[in-house]
């Protein structure tokens, strides 16, 4: 057995009498090399189990009546209420006997096995389930398998016309590059043996996994690159546009990308902001490599019975979720289940639109402001003020573009429209309201993220809004920036389920937003440093300024005083007061002889005044009058 920490359990008194007197569990075997102490359903001791709408999708999508499922590790309930409820007949492996004596007793219909995989029987299934990957399919008390061999197993529990649906994580996935804490053993107590880092038959990339499924005899259906965690995806990109950067869904798909992480990162600490990463990676074509797994749909014959998109949209806490194709319009695959309404905003459905060619307005900004173009961004903004004004009824918005901001809206050839927001208001917004937001939240952008602009670094951000609205003509007071302000403070309650007093914090900490302010929503070390540079940048600016100051007053001081000094000294002595006099005197005698020079000019052009008129007199030949 390899040296690791024991994951105990919680110390809790026992009932024996109740322990002996609880009724055998009918649909639990024990199958060899279950973990006696040991819990993989504790989120706060190991990784958290698979779950959301784009899941449950796609278990939904391949489960039905009279179906046999392998549910292979731990998975959330909410996957198994899916596969229970379509009516199929349920088998569920799991490596701890705590967890499976808890799931046997939760679920009666369904059949739990205690142990690893290498003891599972050559069993066939029609469905087996596997999104929370191999890693946890292993067991301490028994041999360990590689990955690969573990992948052989459950291609081997696929018959010959079910479906393999697996999630594997990607160690150089956005989430491992990111994420901040224990990285060693002591992580928590799922890290007790590194088998997934040391194997060197891990397939490393989706083409790898998919070449080992295939040669394992499956028939892959579909591969997605995952984001942004493997055990609650929010994203699914298909192989048929990773890499291709000219696709028209480009635009809207960094944008759905970025929402994601920001839901799943809001508030948690990470080494940098994924957001940015994953920009750079959708730019470059590079998303397949650094996404956070690859989910894979295999089947095991050539007939096929998954209907796959280009791209799967699924909210992580609820049940919504659609399916996106670079050449039709964005399809609805499951309905919420139920209005949500808070803060006042009402939870959204698909995007209006997701294929088109444009670009984004906040990369176009961003871009202008790089480049110090003060012409071209204020056109920009021009138009975008133009077209919420436009929208605007009786000076109210109403529906998605009353909470856009500029990083939602894209620029086509027709015009702006509004791609992926996840809330609208149930009361329509002032238009004032809705653009002083838009733009004080790219003002927030710019200075938390340390963007260039062609304005001083000392900008707030209610500095940088009066700016970009005084480009469309607009002003803006501190009540009305509080207005835009409540406004996003009520989009992040919708989205957070923030408290009153959360919220009261929130709407402090985004009024402070000044430079060397750190993100609002994603705090990453990285933007921590660069936020620290510039508060010390800054500080010692004003310390600069401060010794030169100084260093002006002590000049000045000291001239003054040796000006003074020397009054003093002519004023005491007698040569001094000789001079005082003499200087005094040749003041008298100066402003004298100005005055007499003076007077002796008007003289002289008075005089030649008088002759100019009597020789135009004489030649007039008039009498000439007498001079006064």
């Amino acid at each position: 057995m390899p040296d690791r920490p024991v994951a105990l359990v919680p110390a809790e008194p026992v009932d024996l009498a109740a322990v002996v007197a609880a009724p055998p569990l009918d649909n639990l075997r024990r199958i060899g090399g279950e973990m006696f102490s040991w819990s993989d359903r504790d989120a706060k001791r190991g990784p958290a189990q698979p779950s959301g709408g784009l899941l449950r999708y796609l278990l939904a999508a391949q489960a039905g009546p009279g179906r046999t499922v392998l549910v292979a590790g731990p998975h959330s309930d909410e996957l198994i209420d899916v596969l229970a409820g379509s009516g199929a007949s349920v088998t569920w492996l799991l490596r701890s006997l705590v967890d499976a004596e808890e799931v046997a007793a939760a679920y009666p219909a369904v059949t739990v096995l205690a142990g690893t995989l290498g003891k599972l029987e050559p069993d066939q299934f029609d469905l087996v389930v596997a999104v929370d990957g191999v890693s946890r399919l292993n067991s301490a008390e028994g041999e360990q398998m590689p990955v690969g061999a573990m992948l052989d197993r459950l291609a081997l529990a696929v018959n010959a016309d079910g479906t393999l649906i697996l999630m594997h994580d990607n160690h150089f996935g956005v989430h491992h590059t990111v994420h901040l804490g224990a990285e060693s053993r002591q992580g928590s107590d799922a890290d007790w043996y590194p088998t997934d880092e040391l194997d060197a038959g891990r397939p490393a990339s989706r083409t790898e996994l998919t070449g080992r499924l295939t040669d394992a005899g499956l028939v892959v259906e579909a591969s997605y690159a995952a984001f942004p965690d493997p055990a609650a995806p929010a994203v699914l990109i298909g192989e048929r546009i990773l890499g291709d950067t000219s696709s028209p869904l480009r635009p809207w798909l960094g944008s759905a990308v970025a929402q994601a992480f920001t839901t799943a990162y809001r508030g948690r600490p990470v080494l940098s902001d994924p957001r940015r990463l994953a920009g750079r990676a959708l730019r470059a074509g590079a998303e397949d490599a650094v996404a956070c797994g690859w989910l894979v749909v295999a089947t095991g014959s050539e007939e096929s019975r998954f209907t796959g998109h280009d791209v799967l949209v699924g909210d992580v806490h609820g049940t919504f979720t659609y399916g996106v194709n670079a050449d039709s319009d964005p399809e609805l695959l499951v309905p919420l289940t139920e209005p949500v309404e808070r803060a006042g905003l009402r939870r959204t459905g698909m995007p209006a639109v997701a294929a088109a060619d444009g670009y984004l307005l906040e990369d176009r900004l961003l871009e202008l402001c790089a480049a110090n173009d003060v012409r071209r961004l204020r056109q920009e903004v021009i138009q975008f003020e133009e077209w919420i004004r436009d929208q605007a009824r009786d000076g109210m918005l109403s529906g998605r573009v009353a909470v856009a901001d500029v990083s939602d809206v894209l620029i086509t050839r027709d015009g702006p429209v509004v791609l992926s927001v996840r809330w609208e208001p149930t009361e329509p917004v002032p238009v004032g309201t809705a653009l002083v937001r838009s733009l004080w939240q790219f003002a927030v952008r710019l200075i938390t993220g340390a963007r260039p602009h062609p304005w001083p670094i000392t900008s707030s951000a209610m500095d940088l809004t009066t700016i970009l609205l005084g480009m469309a003509g607009r002003g803006v007071t501190e009540p009305e920036l509080r207005t835009a302000v409540d406004l996003q403070v009520a989009i992040d309650s919708a989205e957070l389920g923030l408290r009153p007093a959360e919220q009261h914090d929130h709407k402090l900490n985004l009024l402070a937003v000044q430079p060397g302010t750190v993100p609002v929503d994603v705090v990453g070390y990285r933007e921590l440093t660069e936020a620290l540079w510039r508060q010390r940048y800054h500080t010692s600016h004003l310390l600069h300024m401060m010794e030169w100051t100084e260093d002006i007053i002590a000049s000045r001081d000291r001239w003054l005083s040796k000006m003074d000094w020397e009054i003093q000294f002519y004023r005491a002595s007698w040569a001094g007061r000789a001079l005082t006099l003499s200087r005094t005197a040749y003041r008298l005698i100066s402003r004298d002889l100005r005055a007499a020079r003076q007077r002796r000019r008007q003289r002289r052009t008075a005089a030649a005044a008088s002759r100019r008129w009597h020789k135009a007199q004489k030649a007039k030949g008039l009498p000439a009058q007498p001079d006064e």
